[in-house]
């Protein structure tokens, strides 16, 4: 896992360099971003977490699509791939990003429910939005998916940041 820290490590720097010569200003702020590891970590897992949501989307509205009514595909998609995103995100962000250590299970139960109730909020937002884009407007469900998990992952970062996660 190192080596390939290491890697992705060189490469990032590589390309910074590289926006370096277009912009000094530019490098300077890609640095200080790269070279935060909480926010950089948080953005991988974001990554990663919005991977499994969509693919699990994916999964959910494609091969299985047919077993479900057309006009609850998407709320069920949404759904399924939320909940399974939520479980992972969950894990990934207390393990690798935050790195927070729970004294008791009830502490550890306190955060879990704490990172739920956040992720709830987040979840009726995508909800919303994709209900507003793909059955109201008709945009096509996947791009409006990706779109709507930027908005996601930046109001999880918030709320990870100052809600659940905290530093004592």
């Amino acid at each position: 896992m190192k080596t390939i820290w290491k890697w992705i490590d060189a490469l990032a720097r590589a390309v910074i360099a590289l926006i370096g010569k277009v912009s000094p200003k530019l490098e300077k702020l890609c640095l200080k971003i790269w070279n935060n590891t909480e926010l950089v970590s948080y953005l991988f897992a974001g990554v990663a977490t919005t991977l499994v949501n969509y693919v699990v989307y994916f999964i959910v509205t494609r091969p299985f699509g047919s077993l479900i009514a057309p006009e609850m595909l998407t709320s069920v998609g949404t759904s399924v791939a939320w909940l399974v995103a939520v479980l992972f995100g969950y894990v990934v962000n207390k393990v690798f990003v935050f790195h927070t250590k729970s004294e008791t299970a009830a502490a550890l139960l306190k955060e879990m429910m704490s990172f739920i109730a956040m992720r709830l909020v987040s979840f009726g937002m995508e909800l919303v939005l994709m209900f507003l884009t793909v059955d109201v407007l008709g945009m096509h469900d996947l791009v409006m998916k990706l779109l709507i998990n930027i908005l996601v992952i930046i109001a999880n970062y918030v709320f990870s940041k100052l809600f659940i996660f905290k530093k004592k």
